[in-house]
């Protein structure tokens, strides 16, 4: 009796282990991932834990995967930098361990040195063959914060006004028209954003004109106001469109402070481009570089194209008309031969529309400037179809780019970054500036600078990516409008004072 009763709990033991992968299997797997990502030997595992694992729903018909969760400590054998712009870095490392953002701390700007340690809550997809348990790739990803409200409670406003609101909305919900409603939505935004801003200003607050909620700008304005919270500093996300919207605001005085890609913020400042009609913006000054936004061309796995030069006779998606990153992406490919109604097909789709676009056809490849690693790329580039590649920058037309005098610097997506993604990427990519204007003080500009670019600040495991590429030792790449001087002195202090 005893002996059945042995017996039979020793076959649901091992049958339990069979419905997931086992402890050691997932640490192995995990070190092997590290070591192919950064270098044998580069990161120790000091602590690893199983936490569970779920049927993975991504999975292809046929297959039986799940998501396996662990915990893991990292012990780092030599010193290393992992916001380093060209090099594999933190956005590898959020790929290797399919982890979010939020999920890893430890990382600091500056560099961090041998014995420091990472710990992160991170994730990996496991697929059951005959011979047991096989690893596919890392998994997991936490979408950045929404920006907070930045204004408090909203002030009384005129009923009168409210009631007109109220008319216009009704009479364009009963027209049906598209093109209308996105008018409304788009002013009530951008009345919004400039109502908020000057509610914060009068809050002894620091309003700044980020991005997109759920994007990259949102996700860094968020993780550094709530790292500013400890210094009694209050930084004050606002939702916007994007750059271009953001330069809007700083010379409107609806915001203080902006994010913006460097090369727009150069047109603003010269008039040139979407600025021109409003003249160049003469007071428009930087507090500093904080990260690089690469050019991403996706094109689906099997298309026959070597470099973007192949594009000729494409449907690309640009973005929306007017946008800062459109134009971006037509210099690109100018850079190319390749001229807009001409030699490629412009389509106004984001990225998140343009990838469904692009798996069925409907267009030739996808084009965005974003931060490492783009969150809407990281879920299908990897995923069980294996349907997308990267595709290269001709060097010549990377030469021509850096060339200008617009903050554009070559670079290359460093292998790994993607699931998949198995060599390096050659591109080029466009500084994102914090950006403000002369009417900020000296000292105002000095405080915002040091809380920023301090060294050992970890804006990644505050829930941005990009924010780990944030460092004094880059604070100047990639300048295209002129330094504040309040930023100018605070710089020059932390580069005397940054660990050699």
């Amino acid at each position: 009796m005893a002996r059945l009763l042995f017996i039979t709990l020793l076959s649901l033991l091992l049958a339990a282990c069979g419905r997931h992968p086992d402890e050691a299997l997932m640490r192995k797997d995990v070190e092997q991932v590290l070591d192919l990502t950064f270098g044998e030997g580069v990161f120790q595992v000091v602590n690893f834990s199983r936490r569970g694992t779920a049927v993975d729903s991504t999975a292809p018909e046929g297959q039986r995967r799940r998501v396996a969760y662990y915990d893991v400590e990292l012990e780092l054998r030599r010193d290393l930098t992992l916001g380093d712009w060209g090099d594999p870095g933190a956005a590898s490392l959020v790929t290797a361990l399919g982890a979010g953002p939020l999920s890893i701390r430890g990382v600091k700007a500056g560099g961090n040195t041998a014995g420091d340690r990472i710990v992160a809550h991170a994730s990996a997809i496991y697929r059951d063959d005959e011979q047991g348990w096989t690893f596919v790739m890392p998994a997991g990803f936490q979408e950045p914060q929404r920006p907070r409200s930045a204004a408090g409670p909203q002030p009384n406003t005129a009923q009168a006004a409210l009631d007109k609101l109220a008319e216009i909305t009704r009479s364009v919900e009963q027209a049906g028209s598209q093109t209308a409603q996105q008018v409304v939505d788009r002013e009530l935004r951008r009345s919004l954003a400039r109502i908020s801003g000057r509610l914060s200003r009068i809050e002894q607050g620091y309003p700044l004109a980020a991005g997109a909620e759920r994007g990259e700008y949102a996700a860094f304005a968020q993780a550094w106001a709530t790292l500013a919270e400890a210094e009694q500093l209050k930084i004050l996300p606002l939702a916007t469109e994007g750059s271009e919207e953001n330069l809007e605001l700083l010379r409107s005085g609806s915001a203080v402070l902006g994010l913006a890609q460097a090369d727009t913020a150069h047109a603003a400042l010269t008039g040139a481009g979407p600025f021109k009609s409003q003249g160049g913006f003469g007071g428009l000054r930087a507090l500093g570089s904080l990260y690089p936004e690469y050019v991403h061309i996706v094109v689906r796995q099997g298309a026959v194209l070597q470099t973007a030069q192949d594009l000729k006779g494409a449907r690309i998606a640009v973005g929306p008309e007017g946008s800062a990153v459109r134009a971006t992406l037509k210099r690109v490919l100018a850079a190319h031969g390749l001229e807009s109604g001409r030699d490629y097909e412009p389509v106004a789709l984001r990225l998140e529309e343009a990838l469904p676009a692009l798996r069925v056809g409907d267009i030739d490849a996808a084009a965005h400037v974003i931060g490492l690693p783009a969150g809407p790329l990281r879920g299908v580039m990897g995923d069980a179809a294996g349907a997308f590649r990267l595709l290269p920058l001709d060097a010549e037309a990377v030469q021509r780019l850096t060339a200008a005098y617009d903050g554009t610097v070559a670079a290359s997506i460093a292998a790994l970054v993607y699931p998949g993604q198995r060599i390096a990427v050659a591109t080029v990519a466009i500084p994102a500036l914090l950006v403000t204007t002369d009417d900020l003080g000296a000292d105002e500009a000095g405080r915002l600078v040091r809380s920023i670019f301090q060294h050992g600040n970890d804006l990644l495991s505050y829930g941005s990516a990009q924010g780990s590429q944030v460092s004094v030792r880059t604070a100047r790449v990639g300048l295209t409008v002129p330094l504040h001087p309040g930023a100018e002195q605070a710089l020059v202090e932390l580069e005397r004072s940054a660990p050699r």
